[in-house]
């Protein structure tokens, strides 16, 4: 079996990344005690929320690496290559492990009827203890409670911003989200940045319930940021008898500094020095969140994908730029909130492009048109990425091209801007993967 055929046999599993996806959990606890309970033989941490998991993933991934920690990270969806989705020490799973992961499993996902994402998570949880990491971080894929990410005993789970996502899945309303989300905390320390009240209600309950002490941002924990320009943010930390000041975070976004409070508090918990974190912050690189990728004009690449999502992005967009003239590029799944997405980022664009991810779940971009708010600029329709990158480009009447709306839409873009398919993008600034 080569890599391409491996990949592809986790692909086509029943589930996909969300449409489809089975909640429950016997089905991994099955996969990973058939595997021995790979699990059980590292430190856990587990990152859930709606909005910056995968930021507070790689932060702390890459904090507790400089700590001198061997760190499994796993994060969910890939930008442009599987491999993204398990890195030991930053660097992505090699194909040749994941050919021999896919063999492992062999015919237990079959027994078990593996959904995609249960299968990859297995996979991800045994190559973790064949590498012999000592800590291994985890990103929720969708809710918690019944997320495969949920397994064995972690020593700290970590709560980003809480919002309305999934709704199919997980509740119509926050507080019924925020109940599946704050499911994860279950042993350990927990912490969670500030939520909106009807959230926060949940989560104090939940970390009461089952004794589990937790670590609030506005409560607790605080962050400010000290100064913010193109090349990143300066921001001040605080949590329950330490500070810390003049931290470098490299990563722009109106939303960075609460996910980097977030990965430091729990560095703190989990021994890792001052220098350490100062290190790994002022490396982690996570992209397609509030990305520069060219500038003159500017590209700037973000995966907002929901409504609150796009609303940090058109704060951040306004903190970084002001009110510049702005081409937008747009392509949103057809399970998401298109109106909301839209209602958020279009007032700020001069110039509107609407287009469609290579994912077979996004909208086509007519629809998109018939959603946008009034006095929108009149729609320019794409039927590639490819092509939406040209007519952005084609004529410099703005400064700034935002593409926005879908990971999915990030990641052919990605892809296009490195002209070549199915590398994995660095999680570390200066870093280089082939």
């Amino acid at each position: 079996m080569t890599y391409a055929e491996a990949v592809a046999r986790l692909l086509a599993l029943r589930g996909g990344e969300v449409a489809g996806m089975r909640p429950g959990l016997e089905r991994i606890e099955g996969l990973l005690q058939a595997l021995d309970h790979p699990e059980e033989r590292y430190t856990l941490v587990q990152v859930g929320g709606t909005n910056g998991k995968g930021s507070i993933a790689a932060m702390l991934a890459t904090i507790l690496k400089s700590g001198g920690r061997r760190v499994g990270l796993y994060t969910s969806p890939h930008l442009c290559s599987f491999r993204e989705r398990i890195r030991v020490n930053g660097e992505p799973i090699a194909p040749d492990a994941v050919v021999d992961g896919v063999d492992a499993l062999g015919t237990l996902v079959a027994r078990h009827d593996a959904t995609m994402f249960e299968a990859t998570t297995a996979l991800a949880l045994d190559h973790f203890a064949r590498e012999a990491v000592e800590v291994a971080v985890l990103e929720v894929g969708l809710g918690g409670r019944l997320d495969a990410t949920t397994v064995g005993r972690p020593a700290a789970t970590v709560l980003g911003r809480i919002d309305l996502d999934h709704e199919a899945y997980l509740g119509r309303t926050l507080g019924e989200i925020a109940s599946e989300k704050a499911a994860i905390i279950r042993s350990g320390v927990a912490l969670s940045a500030a939520q909106a009240p009807e959230a926060t209600d949940v989560i104090v309950h939940r970390a009461a319930e089952v004794g589990v002490p937790l670590v609030l941002e506005g409560r607790e924990l605080g962050v400010t940021v000290e100064k913010r320009s193109l090349a990143g943010q300066r921001i001040a930390c605080a949590g329950p008898g330490w500070r810390m000041v003049d931290v470098e975070l490299p990563m722009l976004g109106a939303f960075q500094p609460t996910n980097a409070l977030l990965a430091v508090a729990t560095a703190r918990i989990l021994g890792v020095s001052e220098l350490a974190i100062r290190a790994g912050v002022a490396r982690t690189r996570w992209p397609g969140r509030f990305e520069i990728v060219r500038r003159d004009p500017f590209v700037v690449l973000d995966g907002a994908h929901n409504p609150a999502g796009a609303r940090a992005l058109a704060q951040s967009l306004t903190d970084v730029f002001g009110r510049q003239a702005l081409t937008l590029v747009l392509g949103i799944s057809e399970d998401k909130d298109a109106r909301g997405i839209l209602d958020a980022l279009v007032p700020l664009a001069s110039r509107v492009v609407l287009t469609r991810a290579s994912n077979p779940r996004a909208a086509g971009p007519a629809a998109l048109a018939a959603l946008l708010p009034p006095g929108s600029p009149p729609a320019e329709i794409a039927g590639t990425p490819a092509e939406a990158l040209r007519v952005a480009l084609g004529s410099r009447q703005t400064p700034i091209v935002c593409v926005a709306g879908s990971l999915f839409l990030i990641g052919d873009m990605l892809t296009i801007l490195a002209g070549e398919s199915d590398k994995p993008c660095p999680i570390e600034k200066g870093a280089d993967i082939a």
